[in-house]
Order: C-alpha cells, then structure tokens, then sequence
C-alpha cells in the first residue's frame, strides 16, 4: 500500500515532487523500498537544510544513513554516503556546534570516504569542517595541520575561493 501512495504521489506531483520529499519518503521507507527512501530522505534533508529546518535535516539525513548502512556495499552507496555525511555536517555545526563530537564524527567519516573513493570535490568541504572543529576543541595543532593541507589542495586546484578560504584558516591557525 505505502510503495503504491508513494507511486501515485510522484505521477499525480512530478511537476512538483519537491513539495512531497519528505511524505515519500515515509511512504518508501514503510514500503521497504530502500533505494527510493534514501533518495527522497537525502532530498528532504537538503530541502530543510536550506530552510534551516536543522532538528529535520538531522532526522531526514540520519534516517538515510541508517536505511544505506542495509544496502550493500557499493561504489554508488559509498558515494551516496558521503553525500549525506557532507550534508549532515551543517545542521549539526548549527544545533550542537562547531565543537560538538557529531561534527567531528561527520567530518571525519567524509575525509574516511574520500580516501575509499578518491573524491576531491568534497575533501575541501570536510577538512574545513575539521579544520573548524578543532580549532574551537581547542586543538590549534591539529587545526593547523587540516588548515596546511587545504592551502595544500586549494594550490593545487588553482581555485581562488578555496584559496581564499584556506588562507583564512591558515591566518587564524597561526594567528592562535
């Protein structure tokens, strides 16, 4: 019944299934459709990050974690986890904060999956999540260290945002 709800909701809303996010995935979830909840539980979450729905964003994107962890491991389910952990990053900063164990756990666990996947385009993010975390732990050594390798990767890609945002870290490393 819930994987029939959840097929009429994306036929009778396709022009707006950004408005049902979260009810299908309950509805996929219910129905022991894993693939489907996880993908509408990662939408949902990222549509309330933007709304800075962050209790719900943790919900929606903790929930998708624990729904990949059932699905075998795969380069696909790898990649989708460290979306979702990028993701999750954010409202934890916001609710518990940038100190908090779960932001360093997050963090951590994407900077894990870089290194199975090869993924650079997250590894920036991570480490200025980390850099952040153990700047206000306070472990200035550490937050030195992460601020070191990001100017590493921002030179590296020649981007002038990543270098401007790697200086800064740097500076304020030093700087405490």
């Amino acid at each position: 019944l819930h994987e029939q709800t959840a097929q009429a909701i994306e036929a009778r809303y396709h022009e707006r299934l950004d408005d049902h996010y979260s009810d299908l995935a309950h509805h996929y979830t219910r129905s022991g459709n894993t693939q489907k909840a996880v993908e509408y539980l990662s939408l949902a979450g990222q549509q309330a990050v933007q709304r800075s729905a962050n209790v719900e964003a943790i919900n929606h994107l903790t929930a998708a974690l624990e729904l990949l962890k059932t699905l075998s491991d795969t380069p696909d389910r790898v990649q989708q986890e460290l979306a979702l952990q990028l993701t999750l990053g954010v409202p934890f900063q916001i609710l518990k904060g940038h100190a908090a164990p779960e932001v360093g756990e997050t963090y951590n666990r994407v900077l894990e999956l870089c290194g199975q996947v090869g993924e650079t385009s997250h590894l920036f993010p991570a480490l200025f999540g980390l850099w952040r975390f153990y700047l206000l732990r306070p472990d200035a050594q550490k937050a030195h260290e992460l601020a070191e390798r990001m100017m590493r990767l921002a030179q590296n890609s020649h981007d002038p945002a990543l270098l401007l945002e790697a200086h800064q870290a740097l500076g304020t490393s030093l700087f405490w």
